[in-house]
C-alpha cells in the first residue's frame, strides 16, 4: 500500500447489488453525503438490479456496474472486479454484503493491496445458516478473508456480537445507522396518505421486502385477531419479495381483504410514514433496520419486534413497544393498546422523534471519514 497522495482519498465502495435493500439505501444516504473536497467515492455493482443508481446518479455519485452474477461466475467477476479496482486506484476498499466482502477484499488484494473496510450490515450466521457444504465453505471463506481488513464495522451491537461468536473477529467497531433527519421529520400538517389504506380505523404501516425474516405473516395473524376482538385496522404493506403470492393469499384466508393494501415499491414513503398512526415492524431477526429509523424520525409511534438490534434503537415504553418475534398474540395486544389509545400513540411518537435524533446520518458520515482519512495516511510497514 502507498500513501494517500494530495487529492482526494479515493474511497472503492463495492456491492452485490443497487436493490432496494437497506444496505443499498444507507450506501446511496453516505456516499452523497462524505465531502467532495476531500473524498471521491465509486460505488462498484457486482450485478443487477441496480434500482437504486439514479440516486447516486443524482448526487453526483460514480457508479461501475461489472453485471457479472458472483453467484454463478464467482471467477470471472473477481477479475473483472480487480481490473476495475486497478484502474480507479483506490486508497481505501468499502465492501457490503457477502459477495461484496469476499470479492471485495481478494480484488483489493490483487489490485495493489488497498486497505479494506467491511460494513456487517445483518446478523446473517445466526438466522441464516444451512447445514451443507457450500455453506460452511462460503462461511469459511468469509472468515479467512475478513482477518484481514484494515476495519470490521457492524451496524448494531447484535451484529457486532454474531460475528464475534461465528467468525471470531474480536475488534469489530459499531457504527450505526442513521437517518436523514430533516428529511424525515413529523410532517407540518395532516396527511390521509393518498388512499394508501383501504378501510377506515387506526392506520397501519409496515415497510419491508415480503421475504420469511420480516414476519408479515405474523402480523396478518395479529391483524386478524384484532378484527376478531371488535377492532377497526385498516394494514398498508410497502415493498416486495418472493411471499408477496403467498401473503395475498393468507390475507384473503384469513378475511382480511377490505382491510389489508399491498402496496408494491413506493417512492412516497415519507409521506406514508408521515400519514400513517402505527408503523409496524415485526421482523423475527434483524440488524436495525433504515425503516423503522425513518419512521421513528417522522415521529410515528411504532411496534416492533424484540430482536437482534432493535432495542438498541427503540425503548421499551418510551420511544415504541417491544413485543416476541414471532408471537402474533404479543403483537396483537400491542396494535390493539394502540389503536384503543390515541394520546398514548402521540407519546410514544413525540418519544421515537426524541430517540430517532441519537442516529443523524450525519455522525455516520463523520464517523465514516474519520476511517477513511486514517486508512488513507497510513505508512506501510
Amino acid at each position: 500500500m502507498t500513501q494517500a497522495g494530495p487529492g482526494p482519498v479515493r474511497v472503492a465502495h463495492v456491492i452485490e447489488t443497487l436493490g432496494t435493500g437497506g444496505a443499498e439505501v444507507l450506501l446511496a444516504d453516505v456516499t452523497r453525503r462524505l465531502d467532495r473536497t476531500r473524498f471521491r467515492s465509486r460505488v462498484f455493482v457486482l450485478d443487477a438490479p441496480l434500482d437504486l443508481q439514479p440516486r447516486f446518479a443524482a448526487a453526483g455519485v460514480e457508479v461501475d456496474p461489472l453485471l457479472v452474477p458472483p453467484r454463478r461466475r464467482s471467477v470471472a467477476c473477481l477479475l473483472a472486479l480487480t481490473r476495475r479496482l486497478r484502474r480507479f486506484a483506490p486508497d481505501v476498499v468499502h465492501t457490503h454484503l457477502y459477495y461484496g466482502n469476499v470479492l471485495g477484499r481478494i480484488a483489493a488484494r490483487l489490485a495493489g493491496g488497498a486497505p479494506v473496510v467491511t460494513t456487517l450490515h445483518n446478523p446473517d450466521y445466526t438466522f441464516e445458516a444451512r447445514p451443507t457444504a457450500l455453506f460452511a465453505a462460503k462461511k469459511a471463506l468469509d472468515r479467512v478473508t475478513g482477518r484481514r481488513n484494515a476495519v470490521l464495522l457492524a451496524v448494531s451491537e447484535a451484529v457486532a456480537e454474531d460475528y464475534r461468536r461465528h467468525m471470531g473477529w474480536p475488534t469489530i467497531r459499531v457504527l450505526r445507522n442513521g437517518v436523514d433527519l430533516e428529511e424525515y421529520s413529523p410532517g407540518d400538517a395532516p396527511h390521509t396518505g393518498g388512499g394508501a389504506w383501504s378501510g377506515g380505523g387506526t392506520r397501519l404501516l409496515a415497510v419491508g421486502r415480503l421475504h420469511a425474516q420480516k414476519g408479515h405473516g405474523v402480523l396478518l395473524e395479529a391483524a386478524a385477531r384484532c378484527r376478531e376482538d371488535g377492532l377497526s385496522l385498516s394494514l398498508a404493506l410497502v415493498g416486495e419479495g418472493p411471499l408477496r403470492a403467498a401473503l395475498e393469499e393468507r390475507a384473503r384466508r384469513l378475511g382480511l381483504e377490505g382491510q389489508v393494501r399491498f402496496l408494491g415499491r413506493r417512492d412516497d414513503v415519507r409521506d406514508l410514514l408521515r400519514a400513517a398512526e402505527v408503523f409496524v415492524f415485526p421482523s423475527l431477526y434483524e440488524a436495525v433496520g433504515i425503516a423503522l429509523l425513518e419512521a421513528m424520525a417522522c415521529g410515528t409511534a411504532v411496534v416492533a419486534s424484540r430482536a437482534g438490534g432493535i432495542p438498541e434503537i427503540v425503548r421499551e415504553g418510551e420511544s415504541g413497544l417491544l413485543v416476541r418475534p414471532g408471537d402474533a398474540s404479543d403483537l396483537a395486544n400491542a396494535l390493539a393498546r394502540l389503536a384503543r389509545d390515541p394520546p398514548e400513540r402521540a407519546r410514544l411518537g413525540r418519544g421515537a422523534r426524541s430517540r430517532a435524533m441519537m442516529f443523524d446520518i450525519r455522525q455516520t458520515v463523520r464517523e465514516l471519514e474519520s476511517v477513511y482519512t486514517g486508512l488513507a495516511r497510513a505508512v506501510p510497514e
